[in-house]
């Protein structure tokens, strides 16, 4: 191993495991009763309360993209709480496994599924989003592999393991400001084509200004500490999404995935962590292609 590499590899463990902790810290807060409320006034029309952006249109294409039947299981990566998935599973009757970084998280799904009657069909696992140690007939990731090193290889290797046709649906937070060419190929150089892409940041900025809106409502009732922390938090965030949306720094994509067998070599290195190219979204700085880029 080369220095590059090593020092590589460091990077990404030490913000891996920031990226994690903070996760953690917000489910726990998230799982609390002024947490949950909060979900649920945020939550879109018809989708279920999670936190972050998915939407119904969210689920209905990733449905429609993979067509699952009971037989199959599918992994939910990056599960949150684990809402999508036992809605994916009420709605199919698939089973479906949700890896996550965050013990909080995981914990709370576990809750929710055996609340909702569907454990074990849907079941959770704490794991490193880089490399789930599960095999499934297909895979989707809402707003989760920002938070990857390297979110294309991770893509890839997604479409590599689990069974053909290898369909993963995805979507995704970029701040590169890449057109939708660009941004196609960004993806594709992990050894992947793109099927579907939608540019859906319209309702990216809806979702964003949803969360807002009952963030506030929550503190106007006066809620306990924690309920507190959680609507601060939330502002916190989403006034950060809004400055960089406002800056045209940050777009929301949804696509499919299938394997490309004829890419399949050595797989290029693409760099893509939300975190470690933090400092120069805030400055403003252009991270990969410029707006231009078609």
């Amino acid at each position: 191993m080369t220095l590059q590499s090593l020092v590589r590899a460091l990077a990404d463990r030490c913000t891996s495991l920031l990226v994690s902790t903070y996760f953690d810290v917000s489910y726990r807060l998230l799982a609390s009763a002024g947490g949950r409320e909060l979900l649920r006034a945020a939550a879109a029309a018809g989708a279920p309360a999670v936190h972050g952006y998915t939407t119904s249109r969210d689920v209905d294409a990733l449905l429609d993209a993979i067509q699952p039947s009971p037989s199959d299981v599918l992994m939910d990566l990056g599960c949150g709480m684990g809402d999508v998935a036992i809605e994916i599973h009420r709605r199919t009757g698939c089973r479906v496994v949700g890896v996550d970084g965050a013990p909080a998280a995981v914990a709370e799904a576990r809750r929710r599924a055996r609340a909702a009657g569907a454990d074990p069909a849907v079941r959770f696992v704490v794991a490193d989003l880089s490399s789930p140690p599960v095999r499934a007939s297909a895979a989707y990731a809402l707003d989760s592999l920002m938070f990857v090193p390297r979110p294309p290889e991770v893509i890839c290797s997604l479409s590599r393991s689990i069974e053909p046709p290898g369909r993963v649906f995805v979507t995704f937070l970029d701040h590169r400001r890449l057109g939708r060419d660009a941004f196609a190929r960004f993806i594709e150089a992990g050894g992947v084509r793109v099927e579907r892409l939608e540019d859906v940041s319209a309702e990216f900025r809806q979702r964003n200004r949803q969360r807002v809106v009952a963030a506030r409502r929550l503190l106007r009732d006066r809620p306990s500490g924690t309920g507190r922390l959680v609507g601060w938090l939330v502002l916190a965030e989403e006034a950060f999404v809004a400055r960089l949306v406002r800056r045209g720094r940050l777009r929301r994509w949804r696509f499919t995935v299938a394997a490309d067998a004829s890419a399949r070599g050595a797989t290029p290195t693409v760099h893509g962590h939300f975190v470690s190219t933090l400092t120069e979204v805030l400055r403003l700085r252009t991270y990969g292609s410029s707006d231009d880029a078609r």
